[in-house]
């Protein structure tokens, strides 16, 4: 079967899940009884996750690669991550948290200790890592209690839901620093990178250009290039096109702001240019992506 990249609302649905807040976060448990869980193809989700083994172990195809987990393993999966679920032992069981990436980008300009997460998905060769038990039941905690204030609203349920996905970032991103200790400190290559990563979640609604970028570390345009594509193998117009272009299906999707409103809030010079923009990286122009989206 071809891949393809799927959004939150269709895994969802798929699924038959009910935990879900808004289309831009869910999360629940993971079990053999789950609907069409044995009819999951390989996938490219517009999503952040984290799933969090409870008991038994499960099998997943990463990038192609088999990789079998159990009980306390962590698995991080990000959009770039070709994933497929292959089989499951009966007594299977795992928390799972699903993060629309719209949102969690949004999320990784709040903290500047969330910049690690870009190096680590750019160059980890495995999206899993082991829990001491300890930390796995306390993450298991936290998203339990997500998952319940999903299901059960109140006043102040997104600001709860807000605060307890900032919980679970800064706790699942202690195993990684820890990770990234253990083998070796930042290379020059990759501090530059993290601090790339930082100004571009900070601007780059306004800054287009790797210019800017390059200005603000002090250094040349072509050396934050090669920079950028010896850290993560890809150009810095594939990180700045893609937070753009998120930022943009989010903005029609979930507002009803006019296009042109739109250009003007990611700072291009005209609604034509915007329109030229979307097209090229989704294929329609903004309107019938709005239009398309919203008549499913």
């Amino acid at each position: 079967m071809k891949e393809r990249i799927i959004r939150l609302s269709e895994l969802t649905d798929y699924h038959q899940i009910k935990e879900v807040y808004k289309n831009s976060l869910a999360c629940f448990e993971m079990n053999s009884r789950l609907v069409n869980i044995d009819t999951i193809p390989p996938v490219f989700a517009d999503i952040f996750s984290v799933m969090l083994m409870r008991q038994g172990s499960a099998t997943f195809s990463l990038n192609y690669r088999e990789q079998t987990v159990t009980t306390d393993d962590m698995l991080l999966f990000w959009p770039s991550l070709l994933v497929s679920l292959t089989r499951q032992s009966p007594d299977f069981k795992a928390l799972h948290l699903l993060c629309e990436r719209t949102l969690f980008e949004r999320l990784l300009a709040t903290d500047p200790a969330y910049r690690q997460y870009p190096l680590f998905f750019c160059q980890t060769q495995s999206p899993i890592l082991h829990l001491h038990h300890e930390m796995a039941e306390t993450l298991a905690a936290d998203l339990q209690q997500i998952a319940r204030h999903i299901v059960h609203p109140s006043p102040y349920q997104e600001d709860i839901l807000h605060h307890l996905l900032h919980v679970v970032l800064l706790q699942t991103l202690e195993p990684i620093t820890l990770r990234a200790h253990t083998h070796a400190t930042l290379s020059h290559s990759e501090q530059l990178f993290q601090q790339f990563i930082g100004l571009l979640i900070t601007h780059y609604k306004q800054k287009h250009y790797i210019g800017f970028f390059a200005h603000s570390l002090s250094i040349s345009p072509s050396y934050l290039s090669r920079i950028i594509r010896k850290t993560t193998g890809k150009t810095a117009a594939y990180f700045i096109t893609g937070l753009l272009h998120a930022e943009a299906c989010r903005l029609l999707l979930h507002t009803d702001l006019p296009i042109q409103a739109i250009a003007d809030e990611l700072n291009f010079s005209d609604q034509s240019a915007f329109g030229k923009f979307f097209k090229a990286n989704t294929g329609v122009s903004p309107q019938q992506y709005r239009n398309g989206a919203r008549g499913k």
